[in-house]
């Protein structure tokens, strides 16, 4: 608090710039935020500054000042990808620039730099409905591996590898970064587990996830392949040409080319709604789920079941009997 104090004599750090900035470093020394999540924190405070250009002072901040922000937000007009008008942004998106401004503006209360009513009298945007299927079908998962089992018929290596990759994520609901940041020794066989290091995942929580059959018969498989060709790279997913890991652009490679080759217009983060959607259409409790994704709540978990429409749960309902 008393540098926090000098810092704001010595250089006027009432200027919004050099507070955000010393609560970054926080967010990052003292919360061991992770860089990405960091960057998502700079990026809306960007957003912020370039949308409001008159406050530049902490003392000018004010309630209602949020509502022009997201107004301001809802009318504008962007470029995006090839010369595409946009206009405004998604509820989800005004969420998050929410929940991301309002950590920052508490911590300018506890610190003392705004009055301590700031936050208190901020309008809470609505909650986003999400009406758009997001878990990928059985059907659509079948196509993305036969995709893989006719593109690969010359490199067999390859094949074990992208199929483990699909396996990995349609059976464990692991994350992108979470793939990515796996270690052979992540892999136990002897506890039918997968270790899921906290340091690598966005809940910063480490947690096992139970290996399905199938899975552990492809990781012992691929691995055995590994072991053939003298691998010495402890990262689980490797480069087909290289021994080093997977990188994100080669998982950015693999989604574009697996769309292509398979017709199907899915990415990552739809096979983990689609592990949680089918653990819950095999009656897996919402805590056991949540569990295994990793989720620090319930209703986070929830948000993840939207898939499951309201016909699949006719079944249920007539096996009911009172």
């Amino acid at each position: 608090m008393t540098t926090l104090h000098n810092a704001q004599l010595h250089t006027n750090s009432s200027e919004l710039q050099q507070l955000f900035e010393s609560y970054l470093s926080e967010c990052e020394y003292s919360k061991q935020l992770r860089p990405q999540t960091l960057k998502s924190y700079r990026e809306v405070f960007l957003t912020f500054q370039k949308i409001m250009p008159e406050i530049k002072n902490a003392n000018e901040l004010y309630p209602y000042m949020m509502n022009t922000f997201f107004k301001r937000l809802k009318t504008r007009k962007r470029i995006v990808g090839k010369n595409t008008l946009r206009v405004g942004v998604k509820t989800s998106t005004i969420k998050t620039y929410y929940n991301k401004l309002l950590a920052f503006f508490r911590w300018l209360e506890r610190n003392s730099f705004i009055e301590q009513t700031l936050t208190d009298n901020i309008v809470k945007p609505p909650e986003p409905v999400y009406e758009d299927e997001r878990a990928l079908t059985q059907e659509e998962i079948s196509k993305i591996i036969a995709s893989i089992s006719l593109n690969t018929t010359d490199n067999m290596f390859a094949y074990k590898r992208d199929l483990l990759i699909i396996s990995l994520f349609v059976y464990t609901g692991i994350r992108r970064r979470e793939l990515l940041s796996l270690r052979i020794q992540d892999v136990k066989f002897e506890q039918r587990v997968l270790f899921i290091n906290g340091k690598t995942s966005k809940s910063t929580k480490s947690r096992c996830i139970p290996l399905h059959p199938i899975l552990i018969m492809q990781l012992k498989v691929y691995l055995k392949d590994r072991k053939k060709s003298y691998s010495n790279c402890d990262a689980l997913i490797v480069s087909i040409r290289h021994d080093t890991p997977f990188t994100q652009y080669g998982l950015k490679h693999w989604v574009n080319r697996y769309r292509k080759l398979s017709g199907v217009r899915f990415h990552v983060h739809q096979m983990r709604h689609t592990f949680a959607c089918s653990l819950a259409r095999v009656n897996a409790d919402i805590t056991t789920i949540m569990k295994a994704l990793g989720h620090s709540t319930i209703r986070m978990t929830q948000r993840y079941l939207r898939s499951i429409n309201t016909e699949e749960s006719r079944s249920y309902i007539e096996q009911l009997s009172f």
